[in-house]
């Protein structure tokens, strides 16, 4: 009888349970980034249908390197602090640059 509970109560547990070997899509952001010499623009991705559109002033003179600098300091460590690190970097020959963020493990 003993038995019979113990196995009634495990297989109660695995139909409640969703299998564990199925995988969540992963915690990816995609950050483009194009400085077209007037300002910085920057596209944060988070999946279909939410992405976000930043923008501020390029870093063509001093004053302006300052402001660049901030706008990219504000968006990158608001990511860091959602648990977001970097995972790759490229390039293309129109000016965009594309930053992978993952969430830590």
């Amino acid at each position: 009888m003993k038995k019979l509970l113990f196995l009634s109560a495990c297989l109660l547990a695995l139909a409640t349970r969703p299998a564990a070997a199925q995988t969540p899509s992963p915690d990816l952001v995609v950050v483009r980034m194009l400085d077209n010499g007037a300002s910085v623009q920057l596209v944060v991705t988070r999946g279909e249908g939410k992405s976000e559109k930043i923008e501020f002033p390029s870093g063509r003179t001093n004053k302006r390197l300052v402001a660049s600098g901030e706008g990219y300091y504000k968006v990158l460590s608001a990511l860091y602090r959602e648990g977001y690190v970097l995972q790759s970097t490229f390039s293309t020959q129109q000016g965009y640059t594309t930053l992978v963020l993952g969430k830590k493990p």
